[in-house]
């Protein structure tokens, strides 16, 4: 999977992860994955255990430290780190003409 292809799927999927992300199942709270198809999914998993970057990871920790509760993460308020993921997925969307 090209990197363009992995934000077209990925990113719908972690924007309404993101619009969802106070409804927590447990100490769970749904990540993008969760979103898409199994299969997918899956191809979205496979490329992330060979590709993950900078925003991936930050992704993943804020995921994480939502289904935690945790106030912030790497001393930054928890909120102020979401809207920088929003920041940065418009950044994405530009550069990979994603809609």
């Amino acid at each position: 999977m090209e990197k363009k292809e992995f934000y077209k799927l990925y990113i719908p999927a972690l924007e309404l992860a993101l619009k969802n992300d106070s409804v927590n199942y447990g100490f769970y709270v749904k990540s993008p994955e969760d979103y898409l198809d199994d299969k997918i999914a899956r191809q979205i998993i496979d490329y992330l255990d060979d590709n993950e970057d900078d925003f991936t990871e930050r992704v993943s920790y804020y995921f994480d430290a939502k289904s935690h509760n945790f106030p912030s993460i790497q001393n930054i308020d928890i909120n102020e780190y979401k809207k920088d993921l929003i920041e940065e997925i418009s950044k994405i969307k530009k550069d990979f003409l994603i809609d």
